[in-house]
């Protein structure tokens, strides 16, 4: 009855107030969210008041009901708490519904909706159209299993991906862009199909079938220069600024946005330093008492490539889990860098928390090892992101004999390190360091096979010196030269050592008071020796004579 009275109230009303908004009204849809999303735009000629348009003298500040309707069906349905909003005139208005997913994905296919409007003036209803129907952020994992990123730095960026069967159309309406965040806004950098010389795996005007599809480049232009300008300077400034690849088709009206985050980041090796017997590994290692990060798996981490001009090597590592985000950064000489296996960062709360909420498939890092030129200028990179990696030895001595070393292990006791085994054939990478005057110089690196019993919480392992590697620029060619090198290094330097494999991978700053134990008390008994037969032997000519 109340509807029927309604009815009559509002036929001789509604007229006035059906150019409130324009024509050009839309909706535009968050999967993500379940959320159906009404702009009302304002009416284009609203400045034409007119006795029969009521808009501007008696709306302003009213309280008005909307509701949206897909096929006779409304979200939100009858009896559901309606969505009220207050109108202002001239200005867009978003009024926003919030449906179950079932909800949903009945209304998502769906190329005709309209809305309806109630006023709180005499209880006035209109109705529209809907012009266009917009659905944004489609769960990319939908389309694609995987989606990386591997950029050259200041230059082209590649998009690879591994497609599923997408229902998405070639044709000259698709766009796709690459997504980033800029301070509160979001920018966008086109992509655009290539046109000559193209892979069969590219992203092509007159490419059909879209699950074979792996590549989707954007190649640096002089059209793009600002854009992708833009983008290092953010990505630079934060690594872990919000990137996506996005993918806008149109069916029957009703455009789609397939939005997809990228599931790893990558620098293009452009120079192949990486071939050239340099394998920069980039782990990352939550240990007990610090954090580190592994920068190669080879003997040699010098670039053999074009260098020359590079003087500095930043490092740029970020910690993070669902919950939380840590930070570092260091730069330094790149003489320095090339003679170590690591570099190390203090412990932190942080650190110490990420390290206990530790979860192989939630933890991550990502690492960016930058060379720069003399004015600061990033010349190359390598970024590795990936799983971190939970370090278990609490504490290590190394003991120095001229046959072989021997290191002393700690190991923590967590549950989660027990657990942890290499296997029969992972060798273990070892090098010596001594620091004079702040520089970091190479005492040479052994690979052996031995390996860390995880079960055992205290532990030994020796290795022989015919497990050294032979390369030249160490400070003695032989292992027997090496080791008495380092014996007397240990008294006018720091001399450290590392240990890295599958599992672990420790940085100790000094080799520890144990050494001296091993060779100073036989000093000490020799001098004693040789005192002691030339008093025996006074003594006796003494008698004799």
């Amino acid at each position: 009855m109340l509807i029927n009275i309604i009815h009559i109230q509002t036929v001789s009303a509604s007229s006035s107030f059906s150019e409130c908004f324009s024509a050009k009204s839309y909706i535009k849809g968050n999967v993500a969210t379940n959320e159906l999303n009404l702009h009302l735009l304002p009416f284009e000629r609203l400045d034409k008041i007119t006795s029969e348009n009521l808009c501007k003298m008696y709306l302003p500040g009213k309280v008005v009901v909307a509701q949206i309707h897909y096929d006779d069906m409304s979200f939100p349905r009858s009896g559901d708490a309606e969505v009220n909003f207050f109108y202002q005139f001239n200005q867009e208005i978003v009024v926003s519904f919030t449906l179950s997913p079932a909800d949903y994905q009945h209304i998502f296919d769906k190329d005709d909706a309209m809305y309806e409007l109630w006023y709180d003036v005499n209880l006035v209803k209109v109705n529209n159209s809907i012009n266009t129907i917009e659905h944004t952020k489609y769960n990319g994992t939908n389309c694609f299993q995987r989606a990386e990123m591997e950029y050259t730095i200041y230059r082209d960026i590649d998009i690879k991906v591994t497609a599923n069967n997408c229902k998405v159309q070639f044709d000259p309406s698709l766009e796709l862009y690459l997504e980033f965040q800029e301070d509160l806004q979001n920018n966008q950098i086109p992509i655009y199909p290539c046109l000559n010389d193209c892979l069969p795996t590219e992203y092509q005007s007159s490419s059909t079938n879209f699950s074979q599809i792996s590549i989707y480049r954007i190649k640096s232009s002089a059209s793009n220069a600002y854009l992708l300008a833009s983008f290092y300077k953010q990505f630079i400034k934060n690594r872990r600024i919000e990137i996506t690849f996005n993918i806008k088709f149109d069916t029957n009206g009703i455009y789609t946005i397939i939005t997809r985050k990228f599931d790893k980041i990558l620098a293009k090796d452009t120079w192949g330093c990486r071939t050239n017997d340099v394998h920069l590994a980039l782990y990352a290692m939550l240990n007990p008492t610090n954090v580190l990060i592994q920068y190669r798996d080879s003997v040699l981490n010098k670039l053999l490539c074009d260098t020359q001009t590079a003087v500095k090597v930043h490092v740029d590592l970020y910690f993070y889990d669902p919950h939380s985000e840590v930070r570092v950064q260091k730069t330094g000489n790149i003489k320095e860098f090339n003679e170590n296996i690591g570099i190390e960062f203090d412990n932190s709360p942080q650190f110490v928390q990420l390290r206990k909420n530790y979860n192989p498939s939630l933890t991550k890092a990502f690492t960016v090892v930058s060379y720069l030129d003399a004015d600061d200028k990033i010349l190359w990179e390598i970024a590795q992101q990936d799983q971190a990696y939970m370090g278990c030895v609490v504490r290590a001595t190394l003991h120095l004999y001229d046959d072989r070393n021997c290191l002393r292990y700690s190991l923590d006791d967590d549950p989660r390190c027990t657990v942890q085994t290499i296997s029969p054939g992972e060798l273990n990478s070892f090098g010596m360091f001594y620091k004079e005057d702040g520089v970091s110089h190479s005492l040479g690196f052994y690979r052996f096979q031995n390996s860390i019993k995880y079960t055992d919480l205290q532990q030994e392992l020796c290795f022989a010196c015919d497990q050294y590697i032979d390369e030249p620029g160490y400070a003695k060619p032989t292992c027997k030269e090496n080791q008495e090198y380092t014996k007397l290094k240990l008294k006018t330097a720091q001399v450290g050592f590392g240990i890295m494999n599958k599992c672990e991978f420790i940085v100790m700053k000094n080799v520890v008071a144990e050494y001296q134990t091993m060779f100073v008390p036989l000093i000490i008994v020799a001098s004693v020796l040789v005192i002691t037969i030339l008093i025996m032997v006074i003594v006796f000519i003494a008698k004799m004579k």
